[in-house]
């Protein structure tokens, strides 16, 4: 299958940078906004394993592959303690950091002998059970080591702290992070802001740029990514950037649909009025299904939601008439 999607660097000042004062600095005047964003399942996007519930979810649950290797979870003081076992052979690992909400899903990413790896087991929401990590051999583990999951190197560890929290630096340096997607992970640096608030010394963007930094950009995929790579509807700006909604609107981005600031939106009512936004209620032809003009929702027939990797659930953005 071709490869569609790559991350985008991460914009320049957006993690390791002077100047950060935390998402608690902001709260005295934005109150209403943080507390908000604070609720929402990007300030979530990553958690210390200790403070979550992950650990007794793992647990309770025996996991065992067809080679013989056996996974055994049990909460620490530090995190999650992970003892794989094939046979007479035993390894241990420190499983620290909780990637992802928990929306649908929560990847456990911890170091052995220094390096940090993403761990072979995912806990998903929908199944309420552990599973095999989205992008892992789907054969079985050939010994502990590799049971342990994928080892990273420091520039995509990076990268992936760099998208689920704020204030990352390179290596990654993480004694200054903030854990999950907090305000100046998308507004910049908010001392100068702090100290003489103004517009001019905030990211204020509205552009798709920023969010697809993060949730991906198109990478080739050509008029219909779907087709292309089934599993590109998990990336939101990928779809988004061929459909005719948005490159024949010029103003159309994200945040035309969603606040930021808060979870998405499950309502049809919501979305069936932002398309009326451009679509106003013009008549409709009589021998047409379409439904608009019984207030009926649009994504059914515009962005439909689909399943294209187990135990996953996503809207395609791709804007079209099926």
């Amino acid at each position: 299958m071709r490869r569609v999607l790559l991350f985008t660097m991460l914009a320049s000042g957006a993690w390791g940078a002077p100047g950060y004062k935390g998402s608690a600095a902001c709260k005295s005047c934005h109150a209403e906004i943080s507390a908000r964003q604070e609720a929402s399942h990007h300030a979530g996007a990553l958690r210390p394993m200790a403070a979550t519930e992950w650990p007794e979810r793992l647990a309770e649950t025996d996991l065992r592959e067809r080679s013989g290797i056996a996974y055994r979870y049990a909460r620490v003081r530090e995190g999650l303690r992970v003892t794989i076992t094939q046979g007479p052979r035993t390894l241990e690992a420190l499983l620290e950091w909780a990637f992802g909400s928990g929306a649908q899903a929560m990847t456990p990413v911890g170091r052995y002998q220094g390096a940090y790896f993403e761990h072979r087991i995912s806990y998903y929401r929908s199944a309420d059970h552990p599973g095999r990590t989205i992008g892992h051999g789907g054969a079985p583990a050939a010994d502990p080591l590799a049971a342990f999951g994928v080892k990273q190197d420091a520039t995509t560890i990076a990268r992936c702290f760099g998208c689920h929290a704020t204030n990352v630096g390179p290596g990654p340096e993480l004694r200054e992070m903030e854990a999950g997607v907090r305000c100046e992970r998308c507004h910049g640096p908010g001392q100068a802001h702090g100290s003489r608030p103004a517009k001019e010394n905030i990211r204020r963007t509205k552009g798709m740029d920023l969010c697809a930094e993060c949730h991906r950009q198109q990478d080739g995929a050509g008029a219909t990514p779907e087709v292309a790579d089934p599993s590109s509807v998990r990336f939101q700006p990928v779809g988004l950037s061929v459909s005719r909604c948005f490159t024949k609107s010029g103003t159309m981005t994200c945040v035309t649909c969603h606040d930021p600031h808060q979870n998405a939106r499950r309502d049809a009512d919501h979305y069936r009025t932002v398309c009326q936004g451009c679509h106003p209620g013009a008549p409709v032809a009589a021998a047409s299904a379409c439904g608009r003009g019984k207030a009926e929702s649009c994504l059914p027939c515009h962005m439909r939601a689909s399943s294209p990797l187990q135990n996953l659930r996503f809207t395609d953005h791709r804007i079209r008439i099926y």
